[in-house]
């Protein structure tokens, strides 16, 4: 009669011990976002309305045609005043750029940023356990995570990834990296830092599809402190739910919209295709779809449910062949969505240097070049 209580006891309670087992191992798992510090160089580094038109127009492979264009662009990008470029632009250097360059403004912001980071959340360099550095547009030797730890000396069982070459997704794969970690190891701190290096990458030349990047890149960076530790759930600042990310790479049109390469004239330099916006909206549109049903109350899915089967049988039934409108999904129900672009951006650049396109391109002279503006 024992050993049946026992058995019994046994194929109750432990059927509920694996269960808690799970679920509490599940909790291990959560990604917590600390603390995070947001990159602003320092003013001298600022790019307003007048030095910006400065940088452009002193560019002599550029005419009339291609300053309109590029006015056209700046206006439309919706870049303020309060944006940052790289050191060598200020001397003058942007289309002759050294190693050196390349490696002090990524040391720079470095410095800057896991300094202010480290000190306002009280952890010591000693306790990061991953570390993940995102610079799409720079790989050097020794790489730049390798150059953190042997400033911040790190410990040697740091896990590290550089990574290179990602474009825009970077960021998101970044934190993607410290989620799947975090899977495996339990209560360990991540640093993610991430920012694009601007010193070895302007364009010297004058193909529309590359010169179209020198108005649209800025200087900045963020760094991220993650962490798994239940403990410290009360502090973070964000909980990271879900992330999603579909790959376009195997189609042509999107993996060619965006490509470093030579132009004719053998000038390095970014080429943004044509089917950029497209390729955009495709990746937009499919990251929805994923998302969607992880983000949005049930009482909103459903009601899209009933809305599309309300529209499909009335469209049978319908004699006459006028399709209803579309069911829309309502974002905003439940505040799932807090953040919309605005609808209108205005640039102040239009002002200062509109005056080129009423130039005419037979007669106008470049006044940048007949001053001594930069030596």
């Amino acid at each position: 009669m024992d050993f049946l209580l026992l058995a019994y006891a046994f194929l109750i309670f432990y059927p509920l011990f694996m269960l808690w087992r799970r679920s509490d191992g599940k909790r291990d798992r959560e990604c917590y976002i600390l603390d995070y510090e947001c990159y602003k160089p320092t003013d001298d580094r600022k790019l307003d309305t007048e030095f910006s038109g400065q940088v452009i127009l002193r560019s002599k492979h550029l005419g009339l045609n291609e300053y309109k264009f590029l006015l056209k662009a700046i206006v439309s990008s919706g870049i303020g005043e309060q944006t940052y470029g790289p050191r060598i632009m200020f001397k003058g250097q942007e289309e002759n750029p050294a190693l050196q360059d390349s490696v002090s403004e990524m040391d720079e912001f470095f410095h800057d940023s896991i300094e202010k980071l480290l000190a306002r959340s009280g952890i010591s360099p000693r306790e990061i356990d991953v570390l993940v550095v995102n610079v799409s547009m720079l790989s050097v030797v020794p790489s730049l995570a390798a150059r953190i730890i042997n400033h911040y000396k790190l410990r040697e069982d740091v896990k590290v990834f550089n990574l290179t070459g990602m474009g825009c997704s970077a960021s998101l794969i970044s934190v993607n990296i410290v989620q799947n970690v975090f899977k495996s190891c339990k209560n360990v701190y991540a640093l993610a830092v991430t920012s694009e290096c601007l010193s070895p990458n302007w364009y010297a030349g004058n193909d529309r599809s590359m010169i179209l990047a020198n108005c649209l890149f800025r200087s900045g960076g963020c760094a991220i402190l993650l962490t798994n530790k239940r403990a410290l759930r009360n502090r973070a600042m964000f909980k990271l739910k879900c992330l999603v990310r579909t790959h376009h790479g195997a189609r042509d049109e999107s993996h060619d919209c965006c490509m470093q390469k030579e132009d004719e004239q053998g000038r390095l330099g970014f080429h943004l295709g044509k089917s950029l916006p497209k390729a955009a909206t495709r990746a937009l549109v499919d990251n929805l779809r994923e998302i969607t049903p992880k983000i949005l109350p049930v009482r909103e899915l459903l009601r899209f449910m009933a809305v599309s089967f309300a529209r499909k049988y009335w469209s049978h039934r319908s004699t006459k062949g006028v399709a209803s409108p579309k069911p829309v999904i309502n974002f905003k129900t439940g505040d799932c969505i807090d953040s919309y672009p605005p609808n209108s951006l205005a640039n102040p650049f239009l002002e200062k240097f509109g005056w080129i396109n009423n130039e005419d391109p037979t007669t106008f002279v470049n006044p940048f070049l007949q001053a001594p503006y930069f030596p």
